[in-house]
């Protein structure tokens, strides 16, 4: 609350003091006690951002955990997305390897206008998927392969469902002692064009193996700048056999003009318990969309 003559003072116009309606003296006085208030009230503020920060440090030793104003860039790319580019909108976002709905679920509460295509060819997992989205109208779950090439192919069932992968039988054999099943396999091309899907604004891209795959069948639309976001499954060291090497997929996305913009979900190398990165998340920008989004 105000003091009464404080707001006497902040209500007295300067024509006012010129006429001499107010005793100089008396508005000296206001003038001070004017001064003397905003002192208090900073020091108000700073003794409650004093005890705030007490409270804070207590809470994260308590819990072991740290309590930010804002979150660091590299936690969270939906934060880091909307800090960065604030003329970007996901409108169309593409989930390949939806797995059970975990991205699709994420991507909804944190872009809830986009329309979600969540691809998924294992038919188990897929039934999962529908179920587990089912309450989102604007997910579209599709139970198909995404790779360079239109084709059947098979999938190795390798123990979880997140863990599933196409076997190139080019250069693979069959996994021993895998079960695995036949699966349709179209191209991001195709699929756009019998969609008449113009662009898409997020590409996430999580094949356990395959992401290189997919982007090459996605030549056109990287070449015209008609993704705006590529979100890949890197591999981060040489004896991680299973993923895509990060710099396979930094020199692919580079040349057609893709930059990197963060590296999100850094997994270490759980299998031998070694200390060092085994996977992790990047994400590139187009060129187009990094224009577009210059502060």
């Amino acid at each position: 609350m105000i003091p009464k003559g404080i707001e006497l003072f902040e209500n007295a116009t300067y024509d006012s003091l010129a006429k001499g309606d107010y005793d100089v003296g008396f508005c000296s006085s206001l003038s001070s006690l004017f001064v003397e208030n905003q002192k208090n009230i900073a020091t108000r503020q700073e003794t409650t951002m004093s005890l705030l920060g007490k409270l804070r440090r207590a809470a994260e030793k308590l819990t072991g955990t740290h309590i930010y104003r804002e979150l660091p860039p590299g936690l969270d790319f939906a934060s880091d997305i909307q800090a960065a580019l604030p003329h970007f909108r996901a409108r169309v976002i593409f989930d390949v390897g939806a797995n059970v709905g975990q991205s699709a679920s994420l991507m909804s509460a944190r872009f809830p206008e986009s329309e979600i295509y969540s691809f998924e060819p294992s038919a188990d997992t897929y039934q999962q998927l529908q179920r587990n989205v089912q309450q989102y109208d604007r997910v579209h779950c599709i139970q198909l392969a995404l790779g360079a090439s239109k084709k059947i192919a098979q999938m190795a069932l390798d123990g979880s469902s997140d863990r599933s992968f196409l076997i190139d039988e080019s250069t693979q054999e069959s996994p021993k002692d895998v079960s695995s099943e036949s699966v349709q396999v179209d191209t991001l091309d195709s699929f756009c064009s019998a969609k008449k899907i113009d662009r898409i604004n997020f590409l996430k891209i999580d094949t356990e193996g395959g992401d290189l795959d997919v982007l090459k069948g996605a030549a056109m639309l990287l070449k015209e700048h008609r993704v705006d976001i590529v979100e890949v499954e890197a591999g981060m060291n040489p004896n991680n056999e299973r993923h895509v090497p990060f710099e396979t997929l930094k020199a692919f996305l580079e040349s057609n003009k893709y930059y990197l913009f963060g590296i999100y979900e850094q997994v270490k190398e759980w299998p031998t318990r070694s200390p060092n990165l085994r996977r992790t998340n990047p994400i590139f920008l187009s060129q187009a969309t990094i224009e577009q989004n210059r502060s």
